[in-house]
C-alpha cells in the first residue's frame, strides 16, 4: 500500500453528515458481529442450537473479547485491529480459536453445515491473513460475503440477494479512512470463493444401521 493510502486509512473520519451512519455500518456488520449472528442462525436452520452457540463463541464472541482485552491493556489500538502491524498477531490468535474449534467439532459430531461454517472461515482466514502482510484487507467486507456464501451453499441459494449488504459495508469501511476501495474490494474476492468452496466437502457421518 502506498503511504498516501496508509494515512488515510488511519485517519479518522470527519464530521459530517455521512461519517455517522458509516459508524453504525461498521459496528453492526463487524465481523465477529456477523459471525456470531451467521453461526447461530446457521445452527437453528440445521436443528443444532446448541451447536450454532458453540460456533458463535469460537468464530466471534471468544476471539473479540480477547481483543477487547487486549485494547483495555493498550497492546491494541482500537476493537477493529485498523493498524495493519498488528494484525498477524491476532489473526494468529484467532487462527487458533477457529481451529480448536474445529476439531471439538468434528469430535463430538456437530452437524456438517456448521464444520464448513467453521472451516471455511479458518480457510478464509489464512488467505486474508497472507494478503494483509502486503495490503490491509478489509475483513468486515471478507467476513461478510463469506458468511453470505456459507449459507447460501448450505442452506439456500436465495441467500445470495444478502450481498446486497456488502456495497454499504465497504463504503462505511472507506467513508471512515479505515480501508480503500481496493482493500474492501479483496476482502469480497476472498470471501465469496472461501465460503463457498471452503464451506464444503465435508462428508457427512455414516447413519447408523437399525438392522437385528
Amino acid at each position: 500500500m502506498s503511504t498516501e493510502a496508509t494515512s488515510r486509512a488511519g485517519a479518522g473520519p470527519s464530521n459530517d453528515a455521512t461519517a455517522a451512519p458509516a459508524v453504525v455500518l461498521t459496528e453492526v456488520f463487524a465481523p465477529w458481529v456477523v459471525l456470531t449472528a451467521g453461526s447461530l442462525h446457521l445452527g437453528h436452520r440445521v436443528g443444532s442450537t446448541g451447536w450454532g452457540a458453540a460456533t458463535a463463541a469460537g468464530l466471534g464472541v471468544l476471539p473479540q473479547a480477547a481483543i477487547a482485552w487486549r485494547v483495555r491493556r493498550k497492546a491494541l489500538s482500537d476493537h477493529h485491529v485498523t493498524r495493519r502491524e498488528d494484525r498477524p498477531l491476532v489473526i494468529a490468535g484467532i487462527a487458533a480459536s477457529v481451529a480448536t474449534l474445529m476439531v471439538a467439532q468434528r469430535r463430538r459430531g456437530a452437524p456438517v453445515a456448521l464444520q464448513r461454517m467453521t472451516r471455511a472461515a479458518l480457510v478464509a482466514l489464512g488467505v486474508a491473513g497472507a494478503a494483509t502482510i502486503r495490503v490491509k484487507v478489509s475483513f468486515h467486507t471478507a467476513v461478510l460475503a463469506g458468511v453470505v456464501s456459507v449459507l447460501a451453499r448450505q442452506i439456500s441459494p436465495g441467500y445470495w440477494r444478502l450481498l446486497v449488504l456488502v456495497p454499504p459495508v465497504a463504503w462505511a469501511r472507506v467513508r471512515i479512512s479505515h480501508h480503500t476501495p481496493v482493500e474492501t474490494a479483496l476482502g469480497v474476492l476472498i470471501g465469496v470463493p472461501c465460503g463457498y468452496w471452503s464451506g464444503g466437502g465435508i462428508a457427512a457421518p455414516p447413519a447408523r444401521s437399525t438392522a437385528n
